[in-house]
């Protein structure tokens, strides 16, 4: 039983929280209805225009309470909205630094594990240039080298301003749809 009525009440506040004019026209209604059943109760009594001024009185504070209501209401979803959005871009922002972390470790790595043998391969057929100018057989075999070494580091330049566009695309777009929205 407890958990119909748990059940009942939490649909009832979402009913209420999704629509607070429906929350706000229930209590007018019941009010309307209570001070209608007791002006009838006494409705032997002959009654001036202040009786019933002051039946009713309370009806104009319950629509300005109901006005108040309301907006509070909106003031608050547009609170959690804007929580939301904070929330989204935080989560952005945690997936930005770890990405970013992620791809500057890899870069690293690739500097470290992949740039310092190249530039001792890189080196070393320099050197073996200068000592076998006139042969073009070698040559020809250096100038395959070099071009595959300038290949990789262009690669590991190039993952390393892919993930700086791609960190400057996701806040563009992000700070782009929180100034549309």
């Amino acid at each position: 039983m407890n958990k119909i009525l748990t059940t009942v009440w939490n649909k009832l506040r979402a009913l209420f929280d999704r629509y607070p004019v429906i929350f706000v026209a229930l209590v007018i209604y019941l009010y309307y209805l209570a001070t209608s059943v007791d002006l009838f109760k006494h409705q032997s009594e002959k009654h001036s225009f202040f009786d019933y001024f002051f039946q009713f009185d309370s009806l104009f504070f319950l629509w300005l309470a109901a006005m108040t209501y309301i907006q509070l209401q909106k003031t608050r979803k547009v609170l959690l909205e804007k929580k939301d959005r904070e929330r989204e871009m935080e989560h952005l922002l945690e997936r930005q630094q770890f990405s970013h972390q992620l791809i500057g470790d890899v870069t690293k790595f690739l500097q470290d594990n992949v740039n310092n043998p190249l530039a001792v391969i890189s080196l070393t057929s320099q050197e073996i240039r200068k000592k076998f100018v006139k042969d073009s057989d070698i040559i020809q075999w250096l100038d395959r080298i070099e071009h595959s070494l300038n290949r990789i580091h262009n690669t590991i330049r190039d993952l390393q301003a892919y993930e700086a566009n791609k960190l400057l695309d996701a806040t563009s777009k992000t700070f782009g749809e929180q100034n549309k929205g």
